[in-house]
């Protein structure tokens, strides 16, 4: 057996090597670009940063979660991947409202996690996929959150839901975060000087980036913030459901390359086995409807507070 080990790694990416415009032979549009600098002097200044590649079907949602919120000082980034569903035409639409989109070809999401914040201008970045959405409030409790405790991250509970359905409710636990993923990525936001110390998401990770960063960070003496309300929800049926095994190869290498004692061929193999037979147990219940066995699992064996909301009896 062999594990990766963290030399066989490309390094990450330094916030440098990234442009900071977004003119350069990209489909691209926003208020930034007509000189619009509606919020020159704010601070802190948050950007938020959505990547999209043909989503249109929940793109709009997020785009508003984002737009409606009562910060006052939001600029708003949408990276596309050259979406032919409509997507761009709605950027288009929204060009007013938004500070800046692009729409080209990239590697990834973690290539397009990295244009985003190369283009942000804010002191406090967040990053939120479009198949996710922000409560209301989010990003004054966030920025709120980093200035009270002077931390570099802070991070909350998230909402899932399956269709229309509310499901479970997961707390973001950072202390935690050496066994697994404990924090949920939507509810993240990070001071930009965070990226511009520690890199940005590396480029061979193409599900689990978001741990990969968080455990570096953390390494590095990264100070969080954990806010006890709903930040953000996400949608059931997302890239890491679908590709749920590979991910946990991710995590298991994230692991490797920042936590000590798991960088052995043993531990990797371990952790890999384990997180499957967890996931396949779990998703089997599911199956089968034995939800109150899982519930018991979330309620006891958990690393991180889950509440599950039971679908109403007809």
């Amino acid at each position: 057996m062999s594990s990766p080990l963290a030399t066989s790694y490309l390094p990450p990416p330094a916030l440098g090597q990234y442009r900071r415009d977004a003119i350069g032979g990209t489909d691209c549009g926003g208020y930034r670009l007509r000189g619009d600098d509606r919020h020159a002097g704010s601070r802190p200044l948050v950007s938020i940063v959505t990547v999209v590649r043909n989503g249109i079907a929940t793109l709009g949602r997020a785009v508003e979660s984002v737009l409606s919120q009562d910060y006052p000082a939001i600029e708003y980034i949408v990276v596309d991947g050259q979406s032919t569903d409509g997507s761009v035409e709605l950027l288009r639409s929204l060009e007013r409202r938004i500070a800046l989109w692009t729409s080209e070809a990239d590697d990834g999401i973690s290539d397009a996690f990295n244009k985003g914040i190369a283009l942000a201008r804010g002191e406090v970045i967040g990053l939120l996929n479009c198949d996710d959405w922000y409560e209301a409030g989010a990003v004054r409790l966030a920025a709120e959150a980093l200035e009270r405790a002077s931390v570099d991250i802070a991070c909350g509970k998230v909402q899932y839901w399956d269709g229309d359905t509310r499901t479970y409710l997961v707390t973001s636990a950072p202390a935690l975060l050496e066994r697994t993923m404990t924090v949920a990525h939507p509810t993240v936001f990070v001071r930009r000087q965070c990226y511009a110390k520690w890199g940005l998401f590396r480029l061979d990770f193409r599900l689990a980036m978001d741990y990969e960063w968080l455990l570096r960070a953390k390494a590095a003496g990264a100070r969080f913030e954990t806010i006890d309300q709903c930040l953000a929800n996400m949608q059931g049926g997302g890239i890491g459901d679908r590709r749920w095994r590979r991910s946990q190869r991710e995590v298991a290498r994230a692991r490797a390359m920042h936590v000590a004692g798991a960088n052995s061929a043993l531990a990797y193999h371990s952790y890999v086995a384990s997180s499957i037979v967890k996931g396949s147990v779990r998703r089997a219940l599911d199956l089968v409807g034995l939800g109150s066995v899982r519930r018991w699992y979330h309620r006891w064996l958990s690393p991180v507070t889950v509440t599950m909301h039971r679908p109403p009896r007809r």
